[in-house]
């Protein structure tokens, strides 16, 4: 019996590195790999418009879509993605890169909030998020419910709106072309950083 459960907790040990890259999500609406971003625009902390091919110059990115500093999966998300992720990234060319429809002033308190290294810019309006097939319209139980967490998100967000996206996470490369998508509908954890780094290694 012994036996039995030390090789059940190697199993699960071994399970627990195993990351299936084709459990990637994508829904009906959102693009696909293989998709070619435009160079959006979109705006840095200091609310300085910056394209997309400015931020990534001749590079591979990893674009993290979340949702603001109010929603804790997200934060807690961008916190493993620092320390987990952009350690791995540094050296490698490769840019990680945060987008919300936050304000600038959003995106910086993210940052402060989160000790974070990597950009954070603004998606206006969700314009790109949209764009991309990944924007949705928060219903109204779920704004009550944050409202009465003390966050307005129609003030923090840059078109005062409660469109938001669906927590999204991109790998695209030189070309801007997407290699990997993984849409995080539901409220599902979000993308693990071994997938990701394991997407960039194949």
């Amino acid at each position: 019996m012994r036996r039995m459960m030390v090789e059940l907790d190697e199993l699960q040990a071994e399970l627990a590195q195993t990351h299936i890259r084709s459990a990637a999500i994508v829904t009906e609406n959102s693009i696909r790999a293989g998709y070619t971003l435009p160079d959006f625009t979109l705006l840095d902390e200091a609310g300085e418009p910056t394209k997309l091919s400015a931020v990534a110059p001749n590079s591979f990115a990893v674009l993290v879509f979340y949702r603001g500093a109010w929603s804790l999966p997200c934060a807690e998300a961008l916190t493993r993605y620092q320390h987990e992720l952009l350690p791995e990234l540094t050296g490698t060319g490769v840019r990680l890169i945060g987008i919300s429809p936050q304000t600038p002033e959003g995106s910086a308190y993210t940052r402060f909030l989160n000790s974070l290294e990597f950009p954070l810019l603004s998606d206006l309006d969700n314009v790109v998020a949209r764009a991309l097939g990944i924007g949705s319209h928060a219903d109204q139980a779920f704004m009550d419910a944050i409202e009465l967490g003390g966050y307005a998100i129609g003030n923090r967000n840059a078109e005062g709106e409660w469109e938001l996206p669906i927590p999204t996470t991109l790998i695209i490369d030189r070309s801007r072309t997407v290699r990997f998508i993984d849409v995080r509908v539901d409220d599902m954890p979000r993308t693990d950083p071994n997938d990701i780094l394991a997407e960039l290694r194949s």
